[in-house]
């Protein structure tokens, strides 16, 4: 049958690559004899061609083939059973050779050039600067995921939209430090009489030439005004001019303090007044108007606001006695007061009925009639609990009355002239602290230049660069702009440089620098730190030691750590929570969502900041999760804090149960269904690439869809029964399916059930393994999976280096994973130890 190669050598005019090899004739025979049958050129069975003389390794088709079919042999699912077996000697002559030479051909290291996905440029721009509270502009394009997550080099693309948004973002960040500058403002004054000021519902009322006020509300948009015309276009120091008065002041009580207040105007109007900068505190005694003149600083876009700060009553539900106690004053002094209001509400058919003005005049009408019944005892305590119960609305009623009786605090106008002097806003302050950030105590073009552009390039810049920066700095000054302008320029510049964009530009074993910065990514997320650099400064982090202890320093500290969120988010696919809509009839909330995500990061954490065993990710004595996600999800019925809502709290859980651990975890069940139905094959691909580490091949373009049987005709074991039929698509379901169809006694949102949803049949867990080892349920798969462990720890293993370096291993780089887990177990398999001994692996540690 050696005939069969020549062909395809002629026909297809084969040019032979400068890397490829002849396949040794051992090889050729092995193939010959047990592969060609499905896998030659014209029946290429799973469209997998093993037809040829030789082989390019410089390709990654080829290395993955070949990977695929050591697997598929050393696994004995090649040939298939009913296929003769190849003699053990001549399988493992084969398997050996297929192993040093995809050793050979895939040396360790290859990141591509690998830019800062968007939270790390974020997190390194806000670092870089110190911008607190620095966001991205809107629009910012996200990146694409590449084998599960954004920090890999083949999916970190630089688009043109991409780079424009690098460009728009570098000049924002500019701005902070150097913004351009603001023409003088001239100065101005405004005025606004009672009809320019702001009325919100109930929260004045206009009588002649007065704006009444009546209530002491936190929210100011419930008791206070302000102009609607008037705003500062610079910050300064501002005359600002009222003209107030009090209305039917009452007998004995304090003198009235109207407090002003500063706003912003882009502020919402429901702000609290405990928020606001307070300009003045005014006394006011006079039933005439009386003007108050004083100076006060405001800043741009802000207005001043009057409140009455000692009004009777507010409708804040902390303070409803005060609302409580002005009703009962209004009864004493008003015979039939309480009887008015409670015929009012009563007859007002719901609580809008008789909200603000319309209430009020409902009130008076009745305390117009000469007599009004006797309120009870009981209809008089009634109503006050209902007062208490929704201050709001029957302060939003009542202070109508206060309007037309008093007391209230009148405001006649308001004046603002300025600015009379500048005066430094909080955004200038800043802007100087940033700026003395930047420059630091040496001002010297150069040093700040040279300083700036290590810290951003995460390395000591060059002579070369500096100079470079420096004279495009001297460049723009000559030219005629100021210093400060040049420096804008050399920010700009910096953040679309490669070497601020990207990492690890030199292929091979990384230096302290490029160690430092891979560390700390990983670990953190964001650019090395000042302690991180100082070691690679001294050229000691690549010293092991050295590496060991700044690793386990950085280790994360909480549950909600950028590496813990992140990497669990990606690795489990919980990231992807807020993109389901769970089915209502789940009653699965947003809430329960956001509890469940967190019980997955309490998990990680907890493991890697006690070093427990590698099992724990399966089957735990502990848990986390909350008293809301323990019944309504887990069914449980002890072992935690009841009444505790969605706090997340440990609690004790007995091994080999159903729950504990990452399968059955509500969040990940919602990953991996849609909200409404749960699909096995979907379920045994995740499990296949995240818990086993044996991602399936994409099917063959011959196969058809799997079409779920919408009038629920069939168990969806049958209905995969009937797909699998086809030996195109049984090689791979053999795999899929067994541990997909273990997962189905979880609903979409991970609670248990013992019935496929529509057709009532029971559901049939139980399948058999690729290696033989048959399983009921879901128990048996995590026993399975804890003898088995150390298959799950190079699966976790594998997916953190991806995580690390941003490359998916390759062959060699997973037996390096394959020999650190082994030799982890070996010595108690606590995961912190796995994470650390990865940390100083080779594969680590090369780009």
């Amino acid at each position: 049958m050696r005939h069969r190669f020549l062909p395809v050598v002629v026909t297809c005019g084969f040019i032979t690559s400068a890397l490829s090899e002849d396949l040794p004739d051992p090889t050729l025979t092995f193939i010959e004899n047990n592969c060609l049958e499905c896998h030659d050129e014209a029946t290429q069975k799973g469209e997998i061609n093993l037809d040829f003389f030789e082989v390019d390794w410089s390709e990654k088709d080829s290395i993955h083939l070949w990977e695929r079919v050591l697997n598929a042999v050393d696994k004995g699912e090649m040939p298939p059973e009913k296929k003769p077996r190849p003699k053990a000697g001549k399988q493992q002559q084969f398997l050996a050779w297929l192993d040093q030479t995809l050793t050979e051909h895939t040396p360790i290291g290859g990141t591509l050039a690998r830019r800062l996905n968007q939270s790390e440029y974020k997190t390194t721009v806000q670092k870089l600067f110190d911008l607190k509270g620095f966001q991205l502009p809107t629009g910012f394009p996200a990146d694409r995921e590449y084998h599960g997550f954004d920090n890999v080099g083949e999916g970190l693309v630089l688009s043109p939209p991409l780079l424009q948004a690098y460009s728009e973002t570098a000049r924002l960040v500019a701005d902070q430090l150097f913004p351009p500058p603001i023409p003088p403002v001239e100065k101005q004054s405004s005025s606004a009489g009672v009809d320019e000021l702001v009325i919100s519902y109930s929260s004045g009322k206009v009588v002649g030439d007065a704006l009444r006020l009546g209530m002491n509300c936190n929210p100011i948009w419930r008791s206070s005004t302000w102009p609607t015309r008037i705003e500062t276009h610079a910050a300064g120091i501002y005359r600002i001019t009222v003209e107030l008065s009090t209305f039917r002041p009452a007998p004995d009580a304090p003198s009235m303090i109207a407090k002003i207040f500063a706003r912003d105007l882009s502020s919402p109007d429901g702000i609290s007044k405990k928020t606001l900068r307070v300009l003045k505190e005014i006394e006011v005694t006079s039933e005439s108007p009386e003007t108050y003149t004083f100076e006060a600083a405001l800043y741009e876009r802000q207005t001043p606001v009057i409140h009455w700060e000692n009004a009777p009553f507010c409708s804040d539900r902390k303070n409803e006695s005060h609302l409580l106690a002005y009703f009962e004053k209004r009864d004493s002094e008003i015979p039939g007061y309480l009887a008015a209001w409670n015929e009012m509400v009563n007859e007002s058919g719901g609580r809008q009925g008789f909200r603000g003005g319309v209430g009020w005049e409902r009130v008076k009408k009745k305390l117009e009639r000469d007599e009004l019944p006797e309120i009870s005892e009981k209809d008089r305590a009634k109503f006050l609990k209902a007062a208490a119960g929704n201050p709001v609305l029957y302060a939003e009623t009542v202070v109508f009355d206060v309007y037309d009786n008093g007391p209230a605090l009148e405001v006649h106008g308001l004046k603002l002239e300025g600015p009379l002097r500048p005066v430094d806003s909080p955004e200038d302050k800043e802007r100087k602290r940033l700026q003395n950030n930047f420059f630091g105590e040496d001002r010297n073009p150069e040093s700040v230049i040279r300083r700036f552009l290590t810290s951003a390039f995460r390395r000591p810049a060059d002579g070369e660069t500096v100079q470079s920066y420096l004279a495009m700095h001297d460049r723009h000054i000559t030219a005629g702009h100021t210093p400060d302008e040049a420096m804008h320029l050399i920010i700009r510049s910096a953040l679309i440089s490669p070497r601020f964009l990207y990492r690890s530009l030199t292929d091979g074993p990384l230096d302290d620098y490029d160690l430092a910065s891979r560390l700390s990514y990983f670990l953190t997320g964001a650019p090395p730190a000042d302690r991180l650099i100082e070691k690679a400064e001294q050229g000691k982090l690549t010293d092991s030691q050295v590496l060991y202890f700044q690793s386990k320093r950085l280790l994360p500290g909480n549950s909600s750590a950028p590496f813990v969120r992140n990497f669990t988010g990606q690795w489990l696919d919980t990231r992807i929570l807020p993109e389901i809509m769970p089915d209502p009839k789940f009653k699965f909330k947003t809430k329960d969502a956001d509890s469940a995500r967190e019980e997955v990061e309490h998990l990680f954490f907890e493991i890697l900041k006690e070093n427990r065993p590698m099992t724990d990710f399966i089957d735990p004595d502990f848990a986390f999760t909350s008293s809301r996600l323990a019944q309504h999800v887990y069914g449980l019925k002890e072992g935690y804090r009841k009444g505790g809502g969605y706090i997340i709290q440990r609690i004790p859980l007995p091994r080999g149960g159903r729950y504990g651990g990452v399968l059955g975890n509500s969040a990940v069940m919602m990953a991996t269904a849609n909200g409404v139905d749960t699909q096995p094959v979907l379920r045994g691909v995740w499990v296949l690439e995240n818990i086993l580490g044996m991602p399936p091949p994409p099917p063959p373009k011959s196969v058809p869809a799997l079409t779920p049987d919408t009038r629920g005709a069939t168990t969806p074991r049958n209905l995969l029964t009937a797909h699998t039929s086809d030996e195109n698509c049984a090689g791979c379901h053999k795999r899929i399916d067994p541990v997909g169809f273990v997962l189905e006694n979880f609903d979409p949102v991970g609670a248990w059930r013992d019935n496929w949803p529509g057709i009532d049949n029971p559901i049939d867990a139980s399948s058999t393994l690729p290696d033989g080892t048959e399983i009921k349920d879901i128990v048996d798969f995590k026993k399975w999976l804890v003898q088995n462990v150390d298959q799950f720890s190079e699966c976790l293993a594998g997916h953190l280096m991806t995580y690390a370096t941003g490359r998916v291993p390759n062959y060699s780089e997973r037996k390096e994973i394959a020999a650190i887990v082994k030799a982890n177990h070996e010595t108690g398999n606590g995961f912190r130890d796995l994470l650390l001994a990865l940390i100083q692996s080779e594969t680590f540690r090369t780009k």
